[in-house]
């Protein structure tokens, strides 16, 4: 149970602007095609829903570092000459030691569009 405390139990924000995303792009997508016909629902829904659950696999890529790299850069270019970190190695090293917490915040976007796909396979179902 603590697992699924860790994992699931994030900020209702998070989930909030996730549900937000996937309405407002199903409700997009609607509005350009019309809501006369369940096939643009179906599509309505994948849609919303595999933009979503894509967000949170780049919000997975961020948290295990692939854009470390870009991040240091950025930070290093703000900062000017006062440098925060030594080098890369040190940027990385300091951002491994906060990823530790375990703060997983793409969670609320697998979880989402992971609804907004399965209630388009259900739709798909009763077409």
């Amino acid at each position: 149970m603590n697992w699924i405390k860790q994992v699931f139990m994030h900020s209702w924000q998070r989930y909030l602007v996730a549900l937000c995303l996937a309405s407002a792009l199903t409700l997009i997508y609607l509005s350009t095609r019309g809501f006369h016909t369940l096939i643009y629902y179906i599509d309505a829904f994948a849609i919303a829903g595999a933009i979503v659950f894509l967000c949170g696999a780049l919000s997975l890529i961020a948290y295990f570092g692939g854009f470390d790299t870009i991040r240091y850069g950025f930070a290093s270019f703000r900062r000017g000459g006062k440098a925060k970190y030594e080098d890369l190695y040190d940027y990385s090293v300091q951002k491994k030691e906060e990823r530790k917490h375990g703060h997983f915040t793409f969670v609320p976007y697998f979880t989402i569009g992971g609804m907004f796909l399965i209630v388009s396979l259900v739709l798909t179902l009763f077409q």
